[in-house]
């Protein structure tokens, strides 16, 4: 039996993050379009397997700019690694800082609050060597798409002067690089609520209602159903005389 990601669990997360959820490995050598912000975890597996070699760039609007913070790590530092490009390219673009592995939140933080790119285009670069030897985790970090000000009013201004999608405010992840998204949050809630979280989560209501409400009514209707030819099957009833014959 496959088992199936139950609805208002994907809708529950959605509202939680606002985020997309995707993975490098399955997009390698690919671009993948930023579109406000997402998370970009580095495998489904649990572990990942030896022999990576996986490409992927994150390409914002033009004119436009990538903010990636790296929230969870563990990589094998024994020729695994992952390494941060400016551009679109590995080989023609600049490598920001160094190639990053291990698990200490120290290996990889920079002291911006992050990685920018300098153009719309930010290239991730994961590998590890071809041993079979126990690998890590690998890798979890979130990216966002920011410009400088002026903001415009579907636009959240961070207080280093970027401007982010106003629907990444307080989801419990630093995209301005400066915490200022996660500012006068509670409990990483939005208490400014954008509209389309506000639709988002109507929509959703609706929907969780209406599965509730058929879900219901089919029971109902299926047991009135059984209850209805429980009533009309044929009761047996002997005669007087019946009974007596057959003793006799």
């Amino acid at each position: 039996m496959k088992w199936k990601t139950p609805a208002i669990f994907v809708f529950c997360v959605w509202v939680t993050t606002s985020l997309a959820v995707e993975y490098m490995t399955d997009h390698c050598g690919e671009v993948l379009p930023v579109a406000g912000g997402g998370v970009l975890v580095s495998q489904p597996e649990d572990q990942y397997s030896g022999g990576t070699d996986c490409q992927l760039t994150l390409s914002a609007h033009s004119g436009n700019y990538i903010h990636v913070t790296v929230h969870t790590m563990s990589i094998n530092c024994n020729g695994d690694s992952l390494s941060i490009y400016r551009g679109r390219s590995v080989a023609l673009f600049e490598l920001l800082g160094s190639p990053i592995c291990g698990t200490s939140q120290i290996a990889f933080t920079t002291e911006e609050g992050g990685y920018f790119s300098s153009t719309n285009k930010l290239t991730l670069h994961f590998v590890s060597d071809s041993s079979s030897s126990p690998k890590g985790s690998g890798f979890n970090i979130t990216y966002a798409e920011y410009n400088t000000s002026p903001c415009s009013s579907a636009e959240f201004p961070c207080s280093n002067a970027r401007c982010i999608s106003a629907d990444l405010t307080c989801d419990m992840h630093d995209h301005c690089g400066d915490g200022s998204d996660e500012t006068g949050c509670t409990n990483g809630s939005n208490s400014h609520l954008s509209a389309g979280k506000i639709v988002g989560i109507i929509v959703g209501v609706i929907i969780v209602v209406i599965f509730f409400a058929t879900a219901l009514a089919y029971f109902t209707c299926f047991r009135r159903h059984d209850d209805s030819q429980s009533s009309k099957s044929p009761a047996v009833v002997y005669s007087t005389r019946q009974y007596r014959g057959q003793r006799v």
